[in-house]
């Protein structure tokens, strides 16, 4: 029999297994985000943590980037508190670089491609899936340093909770599910702090989700899966008026409102297995300044597959046929019309993937073709990787490369403001090339790994900045290149006792050989869980160390780079059952009163204590 080993939960290793102890063992569903259908998490050949229900109530964050701390290779940086922007970087790569899937539904903005996770507050999270590496052979554009998929929530009967503490914040859910059918709703608010840091006004957040999920067995094979996610969310910020670099105390405000809706149908005909996948994401933006509307946005996303699939013992053929169409439109009032614009792409890909499943040997291939409708380079991408269990010993190697590409977005092709940016229709995507070698191993309770990655970039889009304050987007002439290393662990102390770990070092450097900004020399985590007593008390806590990192202060002309100190965030969780569906709450976060700044001339929140009830 091969080695199983055991998937870390918070730091989670890149493969999955069984401890030696059985009422040790966790037993972990199979992972999506690796390709085009579901494997068991020991069979990847690329690096993926899973954070499960359990690992997310360590923190019990409201959001889901604070989780991610507890990943290897991701780095979070937050402009301000809690619903301010927030970007995470998954080895060194931009924040864009990172692709996220909400019930295997794209969520990122069509109009900037990012993902502002500070907007993604209250989302109903119940696991998170994280792909570190280029991976556009199977998720396209967009997928340079990684993938985050993140699972809705899911219960059975009423379930629910509700918060509130420090900040003026507050925050509660209800929930439903049954066999079939399953309804939730989320919200959360904050008074936030002052992100100026002037002692001004307080810059504040609110944000509310509705959630609908169905799922229909059809008969002979055939199941039909549908999920609905309608989200408002609206944050205030400051802004850098008078371009000294600082930020100044003012009264703008965002209000997004984004849609999702996802169909997925899947079964088998004949030796064949089938899934046909529709999605459709549209974010409406609208951004006040004192009170009046300055401007509004709207990009829509509709995406369009069909996966079939065949096997035939140890080896599997998948293919894909892919068809995404993205709308932009912008619309100013403050100028009259003069930044508005329509725009649209189309791009059809098409895929396959091979993966061999024999004995300790596991091999995994795929390459996908992208035909951009003549607005962009078409592209070819591909990732092949291997992974081979030694059980004597305990271990596992992998190893595995592959290519990524990121199209420009309609702000950077087309974005307009008068005196400050200007879009550039002539930019070429972005490219990538990555490959990795790990290490996993297990020993009795304990499991730990370390893996080793290098990527370089090239045609890298970065914002140029004139004399005269103006600004736009450019390509990069050079290649800019990333490594580092990451090494995890999680040790089961007892049946009711687990310690997880994470630490990532980082050296990422632009075409000059300057170190990019806003890459932590370390990331590193440290968290335990423990379960005082069966079905009663539940202790977690967590620190989070973010290393020093460069920056720069936009005020003089050329802008001068500037460090941003270290620091680590204590966070403390407890649960207790006052009955057997209803328990009290209490989490810390920043207890330690650290000041934590991850973007030059943004306060961030000192320490705040919310104490709650929750229903299961």
């Amino acid at each position: 029999m091969i080695l199983r080993l055991t998937l870390l939960s918070a730091s989670a290793l890149a493969c999955n297994a069984s401890l030696a102890h059985a009422d040790e063992t966790r037993t972990l569903d199979p992972v999506e985000v690796t390709g085009f259908r579901p494997i068991e998490a020991d069979r990847a050949t690329v690096s993926v943590s899973v954070l499960t229900p359990d690992d997310l109530a360590v923190r019990q964050s409201p959001n889901p980037a604070d989780q991610l701390r507890a990943v290897p290779g991701a780095a979070v940086s937050r402009s301000g508190g809690i619903g301010g922007l927030t970007q995470v970087r998954l080895r060194g790569a931009e924040a864009n670089h990172t692709l996220v899937l909400f019930e295997g539904i794209e969520v990122s903005d069509p109009v900037n491609g990012d993902t502002d996770f500070g907007l993604l507050t209250a989302l109903p999270v119940g696991r998170i899936e994280v792909l570190r590496g280029a991976s556009s052979s199977i998720h396209g554009s967009d997928a340079i340093g990684g993938v985050v998929r993140i699972g809705a929530a899911r219960g059975t009967g009423i379930n629910g909770f509700a918060e509130g503490g420090s900040f003026g914040t507050a925050g509660g859910a209800l929930g439903w599910a049954g066999e079939q059918f399953g309804l939730a709703a989320t919200g959360f608010t904050t008074d936030g702090v002052d992100a100026s840091g002037t002692g001004g006004g307080t810059d504040g957040s609110d944000a509310l989700t509705g959630l609908a999920t169905a799922k229909f067995d059809l008969g002979a094979d055939w199941s039909l899966s549908l999920v609905g996610l309608a989200r408002a969310a609206n944050s205030d910020f400051d802004s850098d008026t008078d371009f000294d670099g600082l930020l100044n105390d003012e009264d703008h405000r965002t209000e997004a409102d984004q849609r999702l809706l996802g169909a997925a149908l899947s079964g088998t005909s004949g030796r064949l297995d089938h899934e046909l996948r529709a999605s459709f994401n549209q974010v409406d933006r609208d951004n006040f300044a004192d009170g009046a509307l300055s401007d509004t946005s709207k990009g829509a996303r509709t995406k369009l597959s069909w996966s079939p699939g065949y096997t035939a013992g140890a080896h599997r053929f998948t293919g894909l046929v892919d068809f995404e169409r993205e709308t932009y439109e912008r619309a100013d009032i403050a100028f009259g019309g003069a930044t508005g614009a329509s725009e649209a792409f189309e791009s059809l890909g098409l895929a396959a993937e091979y993966q061999l499943s024999a004995g300790a040997l596991d091999v995994s291939v795929s390459a996908r073709r992208d035909d951009n409708r003549e607005r962009f380079k078409d592209a070819t991408t591909w990732r092949a990787g291997a992974g081979y269990a030694l059980e004597r010993i305990g271990g596992r190697l992998r190893v595995s490369a592959g290519t990524g590409v990121k199209n420009p977005t309609f702000t950077e092709l087309f974005g307009f403001f008068p005196g400050s940016f200007t879009g550039n229709p002539d930019l070429k995507p972005e490219q990538s090339t990555s490959w990795e070698i790990g290490w996993d191993q297990i020993a009795g309770p304990a499991n730990f790994g370390v893996t080793y990655f290098e990527a370089d970039l090239e045609d890298e889009i970065f914002t140029a900045f004139n004399p005269d304050f103006t600004s736009t987007a450019r390509n990069r002439a050079g290649k800019s290149e990333r490594s580092g290393v990451e090494v995890s662990g999680r040790w089961q102390a007892t049946p009711r006792v687990s310690v997880s770990g994470q630490a990532t070092v980082f050296a990422s450097r632009d075409d000059a050989g300057a170190d990019e900004i806003r890459v932590p020399e370390l990331t590193a985590s440290l968290s335990a869980d423990w379960l005082v007593r069966e079905e009663g008390l539940r202790l977690g806590a967590a620190l989070d160390h973010v290393g020093e990192q460069g920056d720069f202060d936009f005020g003089p002309f050329p802008a001068r780079r500037v460090a941003l100190d270290a620091y680590t965030l204590a966070s403390l969780t407890a649960a207790y059952p006052l009955t057997d569906r209803v328990s009290l709450t209490l989490r810390g976060e920043n207890l330690l009163d650290e000041t934590a700044t991850d973007v030059f001339g943004y306060a961030g929140p000192g320490a705040g204590v919310f104490v709650g009830l929750k229903l299961q």
